[in-house]
């Protein structure tokens, strides 16, 4: 629990607001020190605390959108937040009074203000990393569900497909049968109408005895034929 709290971006967003809110009570002073001597003293607090907040803040709304920068000018929050920190230490702790010092004031308020700088530039650059992966991460998450309510959309789709095939080969199947019963009835209807001397077919049940009756192939026919031929010879 402690170690992924401590790898959220929760864990380094707390550190980064004190840092902010340092950089807010360091700026706040040297706009203090800057801001006319004759102004009223709560009403010049007032504008100082302002001013601080108004260069703080902006600097983490930067951060989120560092990629916007550096696109156009190469340059990101952690350089900015760096070097800003850096300079104001210096001159928050005013290194570049006249007043002289001695040379281990200056190694090592320089030291300190270096130390400082170097550690809100590692920090903020830390923070746009995480802020950037954890953003990336969630995208990938809903691209993930993305692609897996779209998975389950064809998968739905291809099986509406496979029933409507179903369907229509269902239909085919009763198609081809009742074609082939057709078939068979018409055969049989053929037959029927077929004479079984000649083997033509006839259009008509009527057709077909009337045929029957007159068909030369028929023997019958043919012995009533030869009959008549006979008595008109013997005549």
């Amino acid at each position: 629990m402690i170690a992924k709290f401590l790898n959220s971006l929760e864990a380094i967003l707390i550190p980064m607001l004190i840092l902010l809110i340092a950089f807010v009570v360091d700026a706040g002073v040297l706009f203090y020190r800057v801001l006319p001597i004759d102004m009223n003293k709560d009403l010049k607090l007032f504008a100082a605390i302002m001013l601080g907040i108004a260069v703080a803040f902006p600097l983490l709304l930067t951060s989120v959108n560092s990629k916007l920068l550096k696109q156009k000018y190469n340059i990101g929050f952690p350089e900015i937040f760096g070097f800003c920190s850096f300079f104001m230490t210096l001159l928050f702790f005013d290194v570049f009074s006249e007043q002289i010092k001695s040379f281990n004031w200056y190694l090592t308020t320089v030291f300190m203000c270096l130390l400082l700088g170097l550690i809100d530039y590692l920090y903020a650059h830390l923070f746009v990393k995480k802020y950037n992966q954890i953003n990336e991460s969630e995208r990938q998450k809903t691209h993930y569900l993305e692609l897996q309510q779209e998975s389950v959309s064809i998968h739905q789709d291809l099986k509406k497909s496979n029933e409507v095939l179903e369907k229509y080969h269902k239909e085919l199947n009763e198609t081809k049968t009742g074609l082939k019963e057709a078939i068979e009835r018409l055969q049989q209807a053929n037959e029927k109408l077929t004479c079984p001397h000649c083997s033509e077919l006839q259009k008509s049940v009527s057709a077909y005895r009337n045929h029957i009756g007159a068909c030369k192939h028929n023997p019958k026919n043919s012995s009533s034929l030869n009959g008549k031929i006979k008595i008109n010879t013997i005549k």
